[in-house]
Formats: C-alpha cells, sequence, structure tokens
C-alpha cells in the first residue's frame, strides 16, 4: 500500500502521507461499535422524518410556498440526501470496521457526497440566515431584494457549487485497494474545504446575528417612548424581529455545538500530523456524530418552530386521523358508526377550526 494510511472511520480527515500503512485503531469495542451505529441510525430516522414532512408541507400547501421556504425546502433536502446517500455507507463501514467491502470507487464516491450534501446543508443554512437578516435590516425593500428569481440563482448556485465540489473530490481521489479505507487529498484544498464551507459560513452567520440582535434590541428600547395608541404595527414589526433574533440565536448556537468539535479536531490534525493517535480519531469520530446531527436539528428550528408550519402538520395529523376514523366506520354495526360518526364530525371540526384560525 505504499505511502496510505488507513484512518478509523471518519472519511472527512487529514492528508494521508504518514509513511505507514497500519490502522491508526485496530480494533472498535463492541459497546463504542453499538453506540455510534445507534447515534447514526437514530439521526437517519429523525432527518428522513422531519426534513420529508418539511418538504411534504411546503409541497402541499400554497401559503408556504413563500421566498423563504423555498430556501428552507432547499436545505430540507441536503439533509435528507445526507441521511439517505452518507449515513448508510458509514453504517456499513461500522459493521465491516476496518474493512470497507464495496470497493475504491464506491469508497470515493462516498468521500464526495458527503462534501457535496454537507456544503449544501452549510450554505443553504447561511442563505436562509441572509434571507431573514434582509427581511429585519432592510424591511421596506426586501421584495426588490429577495425575490423569486434572486432565490432561484440562490439555490441553484449552492447547489452547482456542492456538485463542483464533489466532482472535483471524485476525479483527483485515488481509489483504495485491497478492501481498505483511504482519504487521501492535499493539504490546501482541504484545508479550503474544512474553512470555506464551514468556518467562514458559521463567521458570517455570527455577524448577521449580531446586527439582527442590535437592531431588536435598539427597537424594543424604543418600546418604552413609544405611544400604545401611535401605531400597533411598529409593535408587531419589534415582535417579529425579536423572534427572529431568538431564532437566529439557536441556529448559532445549535451550529456551534454541531461543527467545531469538528473543525477544531480536523484543523489541529492538518496543521501537525504529529498529535493523530487512536484517542484523537475516536474524539474526531464523535465529533463527527455531532456535525450529522445538525441535519436532524435543522427541521426544528427552521420548520417546527414556525407557527404556519406546526397548524400544517396539524392539518396533516387531522386529515390522517379522519381517514383513520372513516375505515374503522366501515367494519362497525350501525349503533358503532354513529358513535364513529360523532368522532368524525368532531375531529373535522376541529381541523375547520384550525384553517380557519391559519387562515386569520
Amino acid at each position: 500500500m505504499g505511502n496510505e494510511t488507513v484512518m478509523l472511520y471518519n472519511h472527512k480527515l487529514f492528508n494521508t502521507t504518514a509513511n505507514t500503512s497500519s490502522l491508526v485503531c485496530g480494533e472498535l469495542s463492541p459497546a463504542f461499535t453499538i453506540t455510534g451505529l445507534t447515534c447514526m441510525g437514530t439521526i437517519v430516522v429523525l432527518s428522513v422524518s422531519g426534513n420529508s414532512l418539511v418538504c411534504f408541507v411546503i409541497a402541499r400547501f400554497s401559503r408556504l410556498r413563500t421566498i423563504s421556504n423555498y430556501l428552507v425546502f432547499s436545505l430540507a433536502v441536503s439533509d435528507m440526501m445526507v441521511a439517505l446517500s452518507v449515513l448508510p455507507f458509514d453504517i456499513i463501514y461500522w459493521v465491516y470496521f476496518p474493512s470497507w467491502p464495496l470497493g475504491g470507487y464506491v469508497c470515493n464516491l462516498w468521500n464526495s457526497s458527503f462534501f457535496v450534501f454537507l456544503t449544501a446543508s452549510v450554505l443553504n443554512l447561511l442563505a436562509i440566515c441572509t434571507d431573514r437578516f434582509v427581511a429585519v435590516v432592510f424591511a421596506l425593500r426586501y421584495k426588490d431584494i429577495m425575490n423569486t428569481q434572486i432565490v432561484k440563482v440562490i439555490i441553484a448556485a449552492i447547489w452547482a457549487y456542492s456538485f463542483s465540489i464533489g466532482a472535483i473530490l471524485f476525479a483527483v481521489l485515488v481509489p483504495p485497494q485491497d478492501h481498505t479505507y483511504t482519504f487521501e487529498l492535499h493539504p490546501a484544498f482541504h484545508g479550503f474545504l474544512l474553512v470555506g464551507n464551514v468556518f467562514v459560513p458559521f463567521c458570517i452567520m455570527i455577524g448577521l446575528y449580531f446586527k439582527i440582535y442590535l437592531i431588536a434590541r435598539d427597537h424594543a428600547r424604543r418600546v418604552g417612548i413609544i405611544s400604545i395608541t401611535s401605531d400597533l404595527h411598529v409593535f408587531d414589526m419589534i415582535g417579529r424581529e425579536l423572534r427572529v433574533a431568538k431564532t437566529f440565536g439557536i441556529v448559532v448556537v445549535t451550529f456551534l455545538l454541531c461543527w467545531m468539535p469538528f473543525e477544531v479536531i480536523n484543523v489541529a490534525i492538518l496543521i501537525d500530523e504529529g498529535v493523530e493517535s487512536c484517542s484523537m480519531e475516536i474524539a474526531d469520530t464523535v465529533s463527527c456524530w455531532f456535525a450529522y446531527l445538525q441535519i436532524a436539528a435543522n427541521p426544528a428550528i427552521y420548520a417546527f418552530a414556525n407557527s404556519k408550519f406546526r397548524k400544517a402538520f396539524k392539518r396533516i395529523i387531522c386529515t390522517q386521523r379522519n381517514e383513520l376514523d372513516d375505515s374503522t366506520l366501515k367494519s362497525t354495526n350501525y349503533r358503532e358508526g354513529d358513535v364513529q360518526s360523532v368522532r368524525v364530525g368532531r375531529n373535522t371540526d376541529q381541523c375547520s377550526e384550525q384553517d380557519n384560525g391559519e387562515s386569520r
């Protein structure tokens, strides 16, 4: 194998040019393996269910097809693709560790897919933050700055850039041999992927959040000197800004918790390969779990915290419940059917009340 270094697990790690062909960690403990498989399996379930529900309600309800939600839809697609096209390969590798049973080109496809969809996820997240920033800071010009055509261009640019990164990686990576896993990449390019695709977007999001926070705080202070009879629209605007600031705070903290351990460990090893050890590999593996956790957290942050999304979810649940009651009604006798009809009517009334509340 010559100069190749076989990594423990994290296929996103560092330049492999050390003069060794041995595994950094020769084996994994059963407890660690079970923990890893459980974490990844849970993330897959949460991400696929949450993001697919977000995509469904945006496609199903026309009033949710807004400029902002186009970006949320793109984010949900990228997160779901991580869960469907990247994490399954992680699980396969864990099951067969330390062997890689699917061949060199599939290994490179796995590495490339990781960077494609996680890059798209981070950039979609940044685009959503930018959209909210424009809505608060340039409220009067928002529709001119963020119209449908511009958002389509932004989404297309995000995906074009992400797939170009994946295509370059697939072209330059050397397929590993002998059922082993390797990831050989020039340190400069790898550093660009780590810093440019994660750290820089994070710094931009911090800057956007800080600006929104200052504006929201300034407007909140003015509430005390604004007459209650002057303009209720002002209070609505301030409340909206405070909600955006709160959401931004959750975004920044979640991004920090999920990505910073991964960034710190990877950059440290990229700078000094001498710190590479089995303990460092295990720490890097755990940090990768946290990075993956972002794709399961995004639906909760951007969709489930939104009242319109919650109403849409409730409407879907009511519809499914009514369909279930209708099927149950057909299998009951007349008297039981009367009872079921009352239940169906109540459920229908509840859904109608929710729809009326949403329309208001």
